[in-house]
């Protein structure tokens, strides 16, 4: 769902954001404001399995942020808030959007901002220029409740610690992530726990799953690739009993039949730099559900990103999918062109 590639301030440990840089424009004592985000101009040849073939383009999402950062008792402080143009996409529109507004204090964080599970594996996947389909095969997936409304973080070392606003209305807990990532010599790596209750039918159960990401650099390449498995899990990886979350009537769909159904999911991906200014990706990824209906889905991309200047990125992708995952992102092939300006 989300463009990878750089890393982002705002967090202690790796967090993947839409923007690294940004501009200091106030500077007080030991206080500062800056600015960040980028502008990204992209248009679509849409293929789809069913259908009239169509073009379409857009700037919804360009993004910009404000981050301060201050000491007060030895304390590092930083409050971040971000958005981008996609209100009210599905009906057209192009509103500003609130995607993150946090507060970190030192090793707590405390906001709406990313949830454990995309934090458990996204900065370890590869880079992508498709917005919506980022993170399939993944346990964070993508869908509506990649950045809950609220979400608390704590890191010591390695360890993250989350509890974030539960997809379940009538949970009696938040759903929770554990997490620890390390390196290998040239292994980067991410093991999570997670767990939340889910409804099955007329009561509920708490659903319990792994996953395992992992980044291998060679030089200047790097292969990438995740796994995972357990229950309750639909919410997040986007892909529930029956189909994709969006298209099968929202986040109670983990169960059939009044037990929580298990899934696995994997995804696999290769960064190649061709040269200083090119580079290109390949990744597969791919969603199993133990359903009635033996669910499934699938997504494939490659593409290929030139720095045309410092900061100004052109890229051509192709992707295809093998369900319909939004009413706009059909069954079938696209073809995304992108210009991206980050400041």
């Amino acid at each position: 769902m989300l463009y990878i590639k750089r890393l982002s301030v705002g967090f202690a440990t790796v967090v993947t954001c839409a923007s690294a840089q940004a501009i200091d424009i106030v500077t007080t004592g030991d206080t500062t404001l800056s600015i960040g985000g980028y502008i990204k101009a992209e248009g679509a040849f849409n293929s789809p399995d069913e259908g009239d073939s169509e073009f379409k383009g857009n700037l919804r999402q360009s993004r910009i942020n404000v981050k301060t950062t201050k000491s007060v008792e030895d304390k590092k402080l930083t409050g971040f808030i971000e958005g981008d143009f996609y209100g009210d996409y599905a009906k057209g529109g192009s509103n500003l959007r609130l995607r993150h507004a946090y507060v970190q204090v030192d090793d707590l964080t405390v906001g709406k901002t990313w949830n454990g599970q995309f934090l458990a594996v996204a900065p370890l996947s590869t880079e992508q220029l498709d917005f919506w389909g980022t993170g399939i095969g993944t346990a964070s997936g993508g869908g509506s409740y990649i950045r809950p409304d609220l979400t608390v973080h704590y890191t010591y070392k390695g360890l993250r610690f989350t509890a974030q606003d539960p997809v379940y209305d009538d949970a009696s807990l938040p759903d929770m992530v554990v997490s620890y990532k390390d390196k290998i010599a040239n292994l980067d790596y991410n093991v999570a726990v997670t767990a939340r209750e889910a409804e099955n039918g007329e009561d509920s159960d708490v659903g319990v799953g792994v996953s395992l990401a992992g980044k291998l650099s060679l030089g200047q390449d790097s292969l990438h690739a995740s796994v995972y498995n357990g229950k309750g899990m639909g919410a997040y990886s986007a892909i529930c009993v029956g189909g994709p979350l969006i298209m099968n009537g929202g986040a109670d769909c983990d169960a059939e039949d009044g037990k929580l159904i298990s899934q696995t999911g994997y995804s696999v991906g290769y960064k190649h730099q061709f040269s200083q200014k090119l580079r290109g990706n390949l990744r597969y990824g791919e969603v199993n559900v133990d359903d009635a209906a033996d669910t499934s889905a699938n997504v494939k991309s490659a593409n290929l990103i030139y720095e045309y200047l410092p900061d100004l990125d052109l890229g051509i992708e192709w992707r295809e999918q093998s369900a319909t995952t939004f009413p706009w992102m059909p069954a079938g092939q696209q073809i995304e062109i992108m210009a991206k300006y980050e400041f």
